[in-house]
């Protein structure tokens, strides 16, 4: 098959763990003999490149971190480029599919002309929320500031910016004839929005398992070890550092922990993110008396991280916002880890109380604090559910079967597409 794939972000310059899943996904088909094109945001270069099969081309709609105003003025010209990007590989590559990844941060309209010029030959793989997401600029512009006579000005000047961009405020829909989902929660979120999707089995998502599986030797003589030793639990928060990952919801939970408590264990944050809740962070460690018993580290080599994870104990999830299914939790599950996570989106589907891991109500920092106590008070229960979650990772989050799952089903939409052309020639 011949397929052009498009994606905000594509690795090595992603974000999260939807571009790398789109890039592995990419490299399975093309191991299989597909063709494939990718056509990408420019996030992380500053001009357009093309590298073979890779075209990083569509301009996003703003800077991610730090939105200018001026970004709203540019926009609809930016759009027409990127239209006709689309329209321009389209013609060129002649693909039998679209396969559309994330379009957060990069215009809808992209999917809905990838959908005008190839009518029920566009699918989808929904791994976070972006249907119902409100783009960057409204978001900036229906968000108060962070002063009134700030949120004064900004709501002046918001009058001729929805103005300009008046069609960025209005419903947005795509036909989504063919959707494949990361989890039932995501597909369960998108569909209570009144998004009208068509055909949307789930796919759970996959990963390497072989590095995450091996820490199993390493992880049970380190537990030996400690044990004689009497070593501090591990803890491990993973990923982007912004407000809706609840990292500081992990930092109050151990200002609730006792002095004796706290010397027990050990707090890593591995991840960066916006210099604001970066620095908000660290504030709280001071304010909360814990900074001995947390560790702030810049991100790692993907390749590194597998050891990174045999490394520690527990991995905590404390996203507020529903979390389709968290790359790092396949991960950390797989390398044998006791996942601690917040009940909402896909790692409540997956995380099943006292079975396999650990729940708690997102933002609830007592909460919690009384599953660390848990674990501290039951090395017993940590084996269960590290052993228990670890056999579910391999059931479940083969990047194999993951592929096959997806090439059954596009193999299934072009052959219905070509045996409803030989009708549509024979009559």
């Amino acid at each position: 098959m011949n397929i052009l794939v498009i994606s905000n972000f594509y690795p090595p310059h992603h974000i999260g763990g939807y571009g790398m899943l789109c890039w592995e996904v990419v490299n399975g088909l093309l191991e299989r003999g597909h063709r494939v094109t990718v056509l990408a945001g420019m996030h992380g270069v500053a001009t357009p490149t093309s590298e073979g099969h890779i075209h990083r081309r569509l301009t996003l709609e703003s800077d991610l971190y730090f939105y200018r105003p001026q970004s709203a003025i540019r926009y609809p010209q930016v759009k027409r480029r990127n239209l006709a990007i689309v329209q321009e590989l389209i013609q060129q590559e002649q693909p039998d599919f679209v396969f559309i990844w994330g379009m957060w941060a990069l215009t809808k309209e992209v999917a809905k002309e990838a959908e005008r010029l190839l009518p029920g030959r566009v699918v989808y793989y929904l791994a976070n929320p972006w249907p119902i997401d409100p783009n960057l600029h409204r978001s900036y512009w229906d968000m108060p500031a962070n002063s009134p006579w700030r949120t004064a000005a900004k709501q002046l000047m918001r009058m001729p910016i929805r103005f300009w961009l008046h069609e960025e405020w209005q419903p947005f829909n795509l036909q989504f004839e063919h959707v494949l989902c990361c989890s039932a929660a995501q597909r369960d979120q998108v569909l209570k929005a009144w998004v009208k999707m068509q055909n949307c089995p789930v796919v759970y998502e996959g990963i390497d398992l072989a590095p995450y599986v091996a820490q199993r030797h390493r992880r049970e003589q380190r537990d030996a070890e400690r044990e004689k030793a009497r070593a501090p639990l591990q803890l491990l928060f993973v990923g982007t550092l912004a407000e809706h990952k609840g990292v500081h919801t992990t930092i109050e939970a151990l200002g609730v922990l006792s002095q004796s408590e706290l010397a027990r264990l050990h707090l890593t944050i591995l991840g960066s993110g916006h210099p604001h809740y970066e620095k908000r962070l660290h504030q709280l460690v001071r304010d909360r008396h814990v900074a001995e018993a947390v560790t702030f580290h810049q991100p790692i080599p993907r390749a590194a991280l597998p050891n990174f994870l045999g490394d520690h104990d527990v991995l905590l999830l404390p996203s507020i916002w529903e979390e389709p299914l968290a790359r790092i939790m396949q991960e950390g599950l797989a390398a044998g880890m006791v996942v601690v996570g917040a009940a909402t989106g896909g790692t409540a589907e997956v995380i099943h109380e006292g079975e396999n891991g650990l729940l708690f109500p997102a933002a609830d920092a007592t909460a919690l604090a009384r599953q660390i106590r848990r674990l501290l008070a039951d090395p017993a229960l940590c084996k269960t559910l590290a052993e228990t979650g670890q056999q579910n990772a391999i059931a479940l989050f083969a990047l194999p079967r993951m592929i096959d799952d997806i090439e059954n089903y596009l193999v299934g939409i072009h052959e219905a597409t070509l045996s409803h052309k030989s009708l549509s020639t024979v009559r």
